[in-house]
């Protein structure tokens, strides 16, 4: 499989920014929700910043990492929201310690400071989900990266056009034994190596689901990290 590419991470018509010492010791710190790209696992994945020395920094174990041959030298980039802005790091697996507290230890070797034009606040996370069109007569297995009040970043190997409604259930862990179920548009399509990632739009959801989708951005708000640590036990 070849090597990422930042093209793989980002939309290549985006602007970067040159990231200052400060703001580096600010966003990449202890407790930051941070979000891993490896080239054997199709899905982008959840971690948490354990502590930062120098260049490397720290996160815990992800459990897909033990069962996808993840090894030290390995490349990944690591994504970081905070703001308007979202930060990149393009380095190596240095160590992977397997006793507790359960350690990945990664080097940068160049860091991108990205604007996003979202029009409301973004949170990372790694959920499983349907989405089903019309356009290709059957459900498909996606993963959701980040969500907000109003809409998903999905990632999926099937084609879809933009504009292309389609209906989307996500398995957000709310209330317990259901799905967040919503409508939704494309607006947004981007191919990178071996899938592509979607931008939905909510343009439908009812009372019940529209419930629970508040529901998800207030623990969100209130603990990002707590959220995604729950999820590594």
């Amino acid at each position: 499989m070849e090597d990422l590419k930042i093209s793989d991470w980002i939309a290549t018509d985006k602007d970067t920014f040159d990231l200052t010492k400060k703001e580096q010791d600010e966003i990449f710190k202890r407790g930051s929700v941070i979000s891993i790209k490896h080239k054997s696992i199709f899905e982008p994945v959840l971690s948490v910043i354990q502590k930062v020395e120098g260049q490397n920094l720290y996160f815990r174990i992800p459990e897909i990492f033990l069962r996808n041959n993840v090894f030290k030298g390995d490349q990944v980039f690591c994504n970081v929201m905070q703001g308007q802005y979202e930060y990149i790091i393009n380095g190596h697996i240095c160590e992977i310690d397997i006793n507790y507290p359960w350690l990945v230890e990664v080097a940068s070797s160049q860091i991108h400071k990205v604007k996003n034009s979202r029009k409301s606040k973004r949170y990372l996370v790694n959920f499983q989900s349907k989405v089903f069109s019309n356009m290709l007569g059957k459900s498909v297995y996606a993963i959701i990266k980040n969500i907000s009040m109003f809409g998903v970043s999905a990632v999926f190997k099937e084609d879809i056009d933009p504009e292309c409604l389609v209906n989307v259930s996500v398995s957000a862990s709310v209330n317990k034994g259901e799905n967040l179920e919503f409508r939704a548009k494309v607006i947004r399509v981007i191919e990178k190596a071996g899938y592509n990632e979607y931008g939905l739009q909510i343009v439908e959801i009812d009372e019940h689901n529209k419930d629970i989708l508040d529901k998800l951005i207030y623990r969100l708000e209130c603990d990002e990290t707590e959220y995604v640590l729950d999820s590594l036990k």
